[in-house]
């Protein structure tokens, strides 16, 4: 059975913030990235994001491996709370994030959990397999601020955004005079 492709745009809608969805902030993209699964068998794409309010949500966008996961928009504080929840004399590991996500499938945790690896915000304990560690989070929330499209805090209009396109389009295409 086919699946269809997952519609994303650069502002959606969360999913975890508010009961009422009509009433739930818009996220605007900060920075798309990819990694492989925990399990290594297949690239995860993941993109972190901002609501008016400058609050950092996360997302998995995209699996190449072909298990199911959910694409809800996770708060960052929710994750951190999570993360910083968990008790300090047993490693990190997915369990930690189960309880953060809507959606039912079971790969969300592990691989929500690869994509915070990615980006540094736990590290693997050596010598142990799928068990991690908390790192420095304030220095990643610092890097995420420093990301290019975040450093204004405000969002373009789809018209500003159209015509950067074009703008940008049109540098691409060749000159036709001679």
């Amino acid at each position: 059975m086919a699946t269809s492709p997952r519609k994303t745009s650069t502002t959606t809608r969360p999913s975890s913030t508010a009961p009422n969805p009509s009433e739930a902030p818009a996220i605007t993209l900060l920075r798309k990235g990819s990694c492989r699964s925990l399990e290594g068998r297949g690239t995860l794409n993941y993109e972190l994001g901002n609501n008016d309010s400058n609050s950092l949500y996360w997302r998995i966008s995209k699996n190449s491996g072909g298990g199911f996961f959910s694409n809800e928009w996770i708060p960052f504080s929710a994750i951190r709370s999570a993360l910083e929840s968990w008790s300090a004399d047993t490693p990190l590991t997915s369990l930690a994030l189960r309880g953060l996500f809507k959606g039912k499938s079971a790969n969300n945790p592990s691989f929500l959990l690869a994509t915070l690896l990615a980006e540094g915000v736990v590290k693997a304990l050596e010598g142990k397999r799928r068990q991690y560690t908390l790192t420095d989070i304030p220095a990643f929330l610092k890097s995420v601020s420093k990301t290019p499209h975040s450093q204004s805090g405000q969002r373009r209009s789809p018209a500003a955004q159209k015509k950067s396109r074009r703008m940008t389009a049109s540098a691409k295409r060749p000159s036709s005079k001679k």
